[in-house]
Parts: structure tokens; sequence; C-alpha cells
């Protein structure tokens, strides 16, 4: 798989871009979680003193926080480019699917980060990456509803579909590490996965309006 910078992290200061790229090569590389990397070990992989580090940062959670946030945002603005592009409501799933795994493609070690300390129960950076994902999810429903691509359903059932989508996604995303090779394969299943959720959501809420 290939590498890309995150968009945004050129107009950072040189420090602070060489480090958080750092952090993402050594925890990807060693399996070491963000805020259990050492303080030398972090500014010799990025090329900088280690004094260095405190002019940007006030701890390695501030790092892991101002990566997260930077992941999501990129995520968002451009997952929100994708239904101008699309035809009908079938182009926007696939597209979004595969704009989804383009971007773990490219951003192999800030996933491979990001997934590890999302799912870890000590780590100080869930909360902030499962918030991200929590963003994320809302801002897929209210572009949702804007666009009117799914009519018919309330936006309390809408948001519990963009959140079990998102948290899914996430999930295969892993699997895709893994194996690439099964690109297609994984497409197919993320796409089923949220058609079988709108379309099961709306029956449920059909479902509860005529037991009224």
């Amino acid at each position: 798989m290939k590498a890309r910078a995150l968009a945004g992290i050129d107009a950072l200061p040189d420090g602070k871009r060489r480090l958080i790229e750092a952090a993402f090569r050594l925890g990807a590389r060693e399996g070491t979680a963000l805020p259990s990397l050492g303080l030398r070990e972090l500014a010799r992989e990025a090329g900088l003193n280690h004094n260095t580090f405190y002019r940007h940062f006030r701890d390695m959670n501030d790092l892991g926080r101002t990566a997260a946030e930077m992941v999501a945002a990129q995520l968002m603005k451009e997952l929100k480019e994708i239904p101008a592009h699309a035809k009908h409501d079938e182009d926007v799933t696939i597209s979004t699917v595969a704009y989804f795994l383009d971007f773990v493609e490219n951003h192999i070690d800030a996933m491979i980060v990001g997934l590890r300390e999302m799912h870890s129960k000590d780590s100080p950076m869930r909360g902030i990456l499962q918030q991200a994902v929590e963003d994320i999810a809302l801002d897929r429903a209210e572009q949702i509803i804007s666009m009117k691509l799914a009519t018919g359903l309330e936006r309390k059932s809408l948001q519990q579909a963009t959140r079990a989508i998102t948290y899914y996604m996430f999930y295969r995303a892993l699997d895709y590490i893994e194996s690439p090779q099964r690109r297609r394969s994984i497409h197919a299943d993320i796409v089923g996965f949220v058609r079988t959720q709108f379309i099961g959501r709306l029956a449920l809420q059909q479902m509860a309006a005529e037991k009224k």
C-alpha cells in the first residue's frame, strides 16, 4: 500500500508536521501506542532535537489529539464532495465506500495507529478518536438530509444508521489493511451493509408507525 500526506499537514510548522508523521510511522511500525512513544525516539525519527517537541505539543496526548482531528477533518471534507459528483443514491454509496478504502490505503500508518488506539480501553486517545467517528457519522447524516438522499427516514433513525455504518467501515478497514487483495469483496460487503442499514431502519420505522 502507498502512503500520502494528510491534507493540511503541509500548512503546519515544519517541526510539528515532522513529529506527527514520525509518530504515525513509529506507532505503525513498532506497534507502540502514541502516548507511550519515547520522546527521544520520536525526535530521532523526525530528525529533530528532542527539545523541539515542547514547542509544538504539551505532551503525547496533545500530539495524538491533533493527529486524530486532522484525520477526521480530511475525511469529512472529502466525503462531502462525493454526492455532488454522483448521479443517484446508489452511486453515492459506491463512491463513498471506494473513497474510504482509498483513504485507508493512502494513510496506512495513520489508520493502523488510529484503529489500535480507538479499540484500546486503556488508551487516553480512545475518547478523542471515538468522538471523531461520531462527528463523521453526524456530519454524514446531516449531508444526507440536506441532499434528500434518504427521504422518508426520520432524523433519529438516519443518525443511528450513519453511526452504525461509520463504525462498520472503520472495522472493515483493518481487513483491508491486512488483505488489500480482497478490496473488491470488502467494498461489496460494506456497500451491502450500508443498504441494509437504510432499508432495515426504514422498515422498523414503518412498523413502529403502524402500531400506533
